[in-house]
């Protein structure tokens, strides 16, 4: 409605400004000096007419057509482009109905499969982010990634199973140790019945991974059914069950402490 009061001004004073024209060109104040101002439509229009035909006559109801015509035309244009600035017409499809099904269908594929893969990253960049600090005082920082990248390709796959034990270490660790760094891993990425990892994977890799840790003080190998029991605690215990916070994703780590304060 408010564009179209615009276009109604702005025909009327198109309009006003036509007739002023015309009168000005009336009242040519030269018409005294007997020179007939110049029309380009006389000579066109009026070659063959008789003499006694005034021209200024003709040419002013002439002007008087075009503006009544100038004045329909606009008032029509004003209409259209109002139609066209609001409306759709119904034989031109819209923006919306314009994707197909199958590409509709294909983008909510690739948007899902992009979402989970942004939350997996985001996962594992925490993980390593830990390792890097739990495992400092324990593992040489040259096979600080060697050690990590093991780790977290059972973090992204809970039936891998490692085939090469890892013996070097700065400071020995015990079985302890080990089952809560797995523990604390596993239990973001959703350990438990009915969940993604089991008690078994855990112990699975554990057994495997760091089989010179997993046995008796008389040598033995731990059983499996022992290794299974992950936060089980002892007095020598160098790393601790890291339980998980309300977001249930960082540690408690320096670098993820202050965040996980903020969103509390």
């Amino acid at each position: 409605m408010y564009m179209a009061v615009q276009y109604a001004f702005v025909g009327m004073a198109q309009t006003r400004k036509t007739k002023d024209k015309v009168t000005m060109e009336n009242s040519n104040p030269h018409a005294e000096d007997g020179q007939t101002p110049v029309f380009l439509l006389e000579a066109k229009s009026f070659a063959n007419e008789p003499e006694d035909i005034n021209p200024v006559g003709c040419v002013e109801e002439f002007s008087n057509n075009i503006t009544e015509t100038e004045v329909t035309e606009e008032i029509a244009v004003t209409d259209n482009k109002v139609i066209s600035d609001d409306e759709t017409p119904d034989n031109e499809p819209s923006a919306v109905s314009a994707a197909s099904p199958s590409s509709t269908y294909q983008q909510g594929i690739d948007d899902f499969y992009q979402s989970q893969a942004e939350i997996q990253k985001k996962k594992l960049d925490t993980i390593y982010e830990y390792l890097l600090y739990i495992m400092s005082p324990f593992v040489y920082e040259e096979d600080m990634d060697e050690f990590c990248t093991d780790l977290l390709r059972f973090a992204m796959d809970h039936n891998y199973r490692p085939e090469v034990e890892w013996k070097r270490y700065k400071t020995k660790l015990s079985s302890f140790d080990v089952r809560h760094l797995v523990w604390s891993i596993a239990i973001r990425l959703g350990l438990g019945k009915g969940k993604v990892y089991s008690n078994d994977d855990c112990a699975c890799y554990i057994e495997r991974r760091f089989a010179s840790l997993c046995v008796t003080a008389s040598g033995e190998s731990l059983s499996h059914s022992t290794l299974r029991n992950l936060t089980v605690t002892s007095n020598s215990d160098q790393i601790h069950c890291d339980i998980q916070g309300e977001d249930g994703l960082l540690f408690h780590i320096p670098s993820q402490l202050g965040v996980e304060k903020d969103r509390r």
